[in-house]
């Protein structure tokens, strides 16, 4: 697996970007190869060049970073991790755009502030029916997941063989051979699932649920509910392995952060949202600039 990993990493670049980056001379510019995982709606490949909310942040901070040479990997999410891991023998400098600010990632590589704080985990309901999943609902108005799958008149569909995190998957245990628990193979089909009256709410990211509807045309608005002792937002950095170009890139991508305090990027990812969970997006991202330690000054 090491082997088939560093002979992937040694491929010339791919050009699957929606921006085309060009090669320059190496003695000017150092290399940074960004590991991209595919996953739809952040990176949604087309023929050989990806698009997406995620690739156009991607280009955004690109573009702010012209004295790098900025090579694309496709790479699922767990070999990115150990391309990272292994740039010691390789001697290059692999980033992620886009991962979970963990302590244990902390310990391992190097992290960016927050690039985007998207909207979690949520439960995913039909826009009409939203009244009706109020009793399962804490006071604060977030949603009682053990409560919700314990009444097993409610069907819902979980994506086989997915991780929804160590807190989520505690409570997935406990309900997932009831009957009200549904496998598929992915959730593409849960819009029309659930336009079809098969569940009556679906646990997803709402930004994917809401590509997968449009994507389906004539499946019904959503509106994502909160789940109870959930983040607000979903702190989301860059990463890149402990090398000089890594940290200098890390350091570079910091001083953008801080003198874009309005994050323009994220118009692309709100435009992948619902209507309902736009208003939930914004009002949430504004007590983020808010709380944030930023410059007084840079919040005007």
């Amino acid at each position: 697996m090491i082997a088939g990993l560093l002979a992937l990493l040694a491929l010339k670049p791919s050009g699957v970007m929606a921006q085309d980056v060009r090669p320059s001379p190496p003695e000017t510019k150092t290399d940074i190869v960004w590991a991209i995982d595919a996953d739809m709606p952040g990176f949604i490949k087309v023929e050989d060049r990806l698009n997406g909310y995620g690739a156009q942040m991607l280009d955004w901070f690109i573009e702010r970073m012209p004295e790098y040479h900025h090579l694309m990997k496709i790479l699922p999410r767990r070999s990115a991790y150990d391309a990272m891991r292994m740039t010691d023998d390789t001697g290059q400098t692999v980033c992620i755009p886009g991962t979970q600010n963990t302590p244990e990632r902390a310990r391992e590589f190097i992290l960016s502030n927050t690039v985007a704080p998207l909207l979690p985990l949520s439960v995913v309901v039909p826009d009409s029916a939203l009244v009706s999943f109020k009793p399962y609902m804490f006071g604060d108005g977030t949603i009682d997941l053990e409560a919700l799958l314990g009444d097993t008149s409610r069907y819902t569909a979980l994506a086989k063989s997915r991780s929804y995190g160590p807190d989520i998957d505690r409570i997935l245990a406990e309900a997932i051979d009831s009957p009200n628990v549904l496998r598929t193979d992915n959730q593409s089909s849960f819009p029309l699932m659930l336009e079809m009256g098969r569940i009556d709410w679906m646990l997803a990211f709402p930004v994917e649920i809401e590509f997968h509807r449009r994507a389906q045309g004539k499946a019904s608005d959503t509106v994502a509910l909160p789940i109870g002792g959930m983040p607000r937002l979903l702190d989301l950095a860059i990463a890149c392995n402990r090398s000089s170009t890594g940290i200098g890139a890390i350091t570079k991508i910091n001083d953008i952060l801080a003198s874009n305090p309005d994050m323009p990027w994220l118009e692309y990812y709100v435009d992948y949202l619902g209507h309902a969970d736009r208003a939930r997006f914004n009002e949430t991202l504004r007590d983020f600039k808010t709380t944030r330690d930023v410059p007084a000054s840079a919040m005007q």
